[in-house]
């Protein structure tokens, strides 16, 4: 009786663990070899809000399949209105280069904008890889976009971080410096700090590689470079 209780607990336990089903699938050329290549978003999870494995398949070519740390979501809205996604789907984000192509997988933001998971798939050389997949280092908070900023045929990842803003003496809105972190996809997906100086020096302003509180930015908002603000502040 004893074992037959043990066999049951196991065989539910194992059945729960690895029931999943299916919440989308995609169906694209993501090679451009003319040939159609699958990717199946599937969830073990309670809910239709999220999923937790996804497959990718390239015709002719082994089918690689990752679970997520915990989970996966819609891609956000504000990245879908600067970003053309190259699949009709809002699970998740495809850009196809010259190298190579690149998925991105968003996780949930709570209430302080911390985000539960961020993850990059490459596909280069019909090889599918995970170069990223970050809980909290990076913390992905504000994705903002993915392109080729040095025209070399390689994509590079761009986000930045929530801003802590305060008012000066003179009622000017000032926040902290929150540079945009630039990532090269490849092998890994690694901080190009050369880009990413260049990146904020023509989109932002550069002071330094990490987000700071004690740096105060000014942001006019009126076509003005934004600059780092050294006035007084309301509270002083």
């Amino acid at each position: 009786m004893l074992l037959l209780t043990i066999s049951f607990i196991w065989l539910n336990a194992t059945g729960q663990k690895h029931t999943f089903k299916t919440i989308k699938s995609i169906i694209t050329d993501i090679n451009d070899d003319g040939k159609t290549d699958t990717i199946i978003l599937s969830s073990s999870l309670q809910g239709h809000a999220s999923y937790n494995r996804i497959s990718v398949s390239i015709s002719g070519f082994p089918k690689k399949t990752f679970r997520a740390k915990d989970s996966w979501t819609e891609v956000d809205k504000e990245f879908l209105q600067k970003n053309k996604n190259s699949v009709a789907s809002n699970w998740l984000f495809l850009k196809k280069n010259d190298k190579h192509a690149v998925i991105l997988l968003f996780g949930e933001l709570d209430g302080a904008g911390y985000r539960g998971e961020f993850s990059i798939i490459n596909i280069e050389n019909n090889n599918i890889n995970m170069v990223l997949d970050a809980t909290n280092d990076p913390d992905v908070e504000i994705p903002t976009g993915i392109t080729d900023l040095d025209n070399d045929g390689r994509l590079e990842f761009i986000y930045t971080e929530y801003r802590q803003c305060v008012q000066t003496a003179t009622n000017l809105q000032v926040c902290s410096y929150s540079p945009f972190y630039v990532y090269t996809i490849a092998g890994i997906c690694r901080l190009n700090k050369p880009l990413m100086k260049a990146y904020n020096q023509k989109n932002y302003v550069f002071a330094g590689y990490e987000y700071s509180e004690n740096i105060l930015i000014y942001d006019p908002k009126d076509g003005r470079r934004p600059r780092v603000w050294h006035g007084k502040l309301a509270s002083q």
